[in-house]
């Protein structure tokens, strides 16, 4: 069988993901008392800073609507977000980041920066590498 570059990457990117949700989600319980899971903290990386739809996020994601919103309701209910209805569509909810949930972000990406000093000699390399993926497989 063929290498495949592509497959290596997958491998190489899915892992770091996983890897780096666990290692989040282990800071903020053990340095700052906050309970997240991996796959919540994920969700919460997957929305956008302003109005977003389980629609949107559950294509974002590849879940489905249900889990989406089954998902955004239990992090609500921790006060991490808003769900309201939308005006434009009666059936969704607009969901939003509340106040704890921006400086639960905020705190995320301090701690992510911290990290990054492993990345620094390679942050060119890495930021071209990341474009190029991008490039790879257009939408």
């Amino acid at each position: 069988m063929p290498d495949s570059l592509t497959l290596d990457l997958y491998h190489a990117a899915r892992g770091f993901q996983e890897r780096l949700t666990r290692h989040l989600a282990a800071a903020l319980r053990d340095r700052h008392g906050i309970p997240l899971s991996p796959a919540q903290l994920s969700f919460l990386a997957a929305l956008l800073c302003g109005e977003n739809t389980a629609s949107e996020v559950a294509r974002r994601i590849g879940v489905s609507r249900q889990a989406t919103q089954r998902q955004a309701a239990a992090l609500a209910e921790m006060g991490y977000l808003r769900l309201c209805p939308d005006p434009e569509r009666r059936n969704q909810s607009l969901i939003t980041f509340t106040d704890a949930g921006t400086r639960l972000m905020a705190l995320c990406r301090a701690i992510l920066a911290a990290w990054e000093d492993d990345l620094a000699q390679e942050s060119e390399t890495l930021r071209r590498a990341a474009e190029i993926m991008a490039r790879a497989l257009p939408e």
